[in-house]
């Protein structure tokens, strides 16, 4: 089977989440991935939860689909070694601190090879006055900001769960792994990418940014839960009920027999329900509590209506939807793994083999040389998609960021609105306008100021339609 990064041959010096979730995705995709363990194994198999067999569960699924060598870089001989893998690579993947390259011997201009792509993907970056120093997902989500806004006012701030600003920096170094890759193929060169995790996470962090300025409203933590903050209570557990549109406010009330607040026209503006909140909540949600959330989620849904039973592992395990997708995947040792980031059609994503054990890869590595050739100009270039165009059809988050990057990154997006439905995320024109904006000329009009819009839209062009 033919997948999109087959011959790609990958280097993959890292001890953190972060780096070894970017490589993962390389291999997950196709390339051939392997993983330099010190002398009693990476870092990253001493992460708890273990399981029965005393493995650890994070490790065994961030090494899945690569090969390991265990290589002892305080020695001659493996730092030789370690050198000559990186010359041979394609992409070489470290987490390490400039003083510990300098050991190893494998800064970016010792290895010599013109060709390489290598990405340093830690904390801080490898440069600015916190370069080299250590941190976790915790220090991270303390320095970016995310966990003053995460838990309750009254009580302690909170790091989002689990490794997601490791998650965060991994995609970023895919994504711009992916990126150098293309602009190789134009100039043949390749080059050294810094990615610092803090950096990663304060990008998906800017619509707190744009907020503050745009309204002085900076984000906080919530005094106390409520239907705006979060999932509520149902009859079997909880729900999410996403009411940003109109539209979405008239189907659920009219659903939760509310029809005097489906109704009013002053509740359809989103700012006045955030104003008068104290008014419906706890109408809404004493209606809410009479449901199953399988139930209302399946009434909203053939309303059109953003919402989202809260499920449990046993209900994700069992989920109809999931498995019509095929998402859950088997590994060849037997274990359940969960399945592709992205469906590609003809170069698809695949889980080829469980996580190595650490050294597990006894055959020679035989990595041809890299072939160098004349670099091709590269005066001019504005970023490594230069010269390719696309048009987006989506609104609010995940589309317009997506297409954000591919504009940070040198392409021409085209956002494509139409007039009788703008993007939800531009807000409704009868909003209050900040003050710091009525100088502004582009910002008489209330939907070019929305912070949720303009900090997923930016390096991009717009044109609005018509399509009656």
């Amino acid at each position: 089977m033919e997948r999109a990064l087959d011959d790609l041959t990958v280097l993959d010096i890292s001890t953190t989440p972060a780096g070894a979730w970017c490589s993962r995705l390389l291999a997950d995709f196709g390339a051939d991935v392997l993983v330099a363990e010190p002398p009693g194994g990476s870092p990253l198999r001493q992460l708890e939860p273990f399981d029965s067999d005393g493995k650890s569960v994070p490790a065994e699924y961030w090494l899945a689909n690569k090969r390991s060598r265990v290589i002892d870089g305080d020695g001659a001989e493996g730092r030789g070694e370690l050198v000559d893998l990186g010359r041979r690579a394609h992409v070489l993947v470290s987490s390490a601190s400039p003083a510990q390259l300098q050991t190893l011997g494998l800064h970016y201009e010792d290895i010599g090879s013109a060709r390489l792509v290598m990405v340093h993907v830690t904390p801080y970056g490898v440069v600015g006055p916190l370069a080299g120093q250590p941190a976790n997902d915790l220090s991270v989500a303390a320095r970016s900001g995310w966990a003053s806004i995460n838990g309750f006012a009254s009580r302690e701030p909170l790091k989002p769960s689990g490794w997601q600003a490791s998650y965060c920096g991994g995609v970023a170094a895919f994504i711009a792994v992916l990126a150098a890759l293309h602009e190789r193929e134009i100039t043949g060169l390749g080059q050294e990418i810094d990615v610092s995790t803090l950096d990663a996470m304060l990008a998906a962090y800017a619509p707190a940014f744009l907020r503050a300025q745009y309204t002085d409203e900076p984000l906080m933590r919530k005094e106390s839960g409520d239907l705006l903050a979060g999932p509520v209570p149902v009859k079997d557990g909880y729900f999410a009920l996403t009411l940003s549109r109109a539209q979405f406010w008239r189907d659920a009330m009219n659903l939760l027999e509310l029809p005097d607040l489906a109704e009013d026209p002053r509740w359809e503006a989103s700012w006045y329900r955030q104003a008068h909140k104290d008014e419906y909540i706890e109408r809404v949600t004493a209606q809410m509590a009479k449901w199953k959330k399988s139930d209302l989620f399946d009434e909203l849904a053939a309303r059109r209506v953003v919402a989202g039973p809260v499920l449990t592992m046993e209900e994700l395990s069992e989920n109809e939807h999931l498995a019509g997708r095929g998402f859950w995947q088997e590994t060849p040792g037997g274990k359940v793994f969960p399945g592709a980031p992205a469906k590609l059609s003809e170069t698809p994503w695949e889980i080829r083999k469980g996580a190595p054990g650490p050294g597990e890869d006894k055959s020679e590595t035989r990595w041809p040389t890299l072939l160098g050739r004349s670099p091709a100009p590269k005066s001019g270039r504005v970023g490594p998609l230069e010269g390719i165009q696309g048009i987006v059809l989506t609104q609010a988050w995940a589309g317009t960021f997506c297409t954000e990057l591919l504009g940070f990154l040198g392409a021409d997006i085209v956002q494509v609105e139409v007039r009788k439905r703008f993007d939800s995320w531009r807000g409704e024109a009868s909003r209050p306008m900040g003050e710091k904006l009525d100088a502004i000329p582009t910002a008489q009009h209330p939907w070019n100021t929305h912070f949720l819009y303009n900090s997923v839209n930016l390096n991009k062009r717009c044109v609005t339609l018509d399509l009656q």
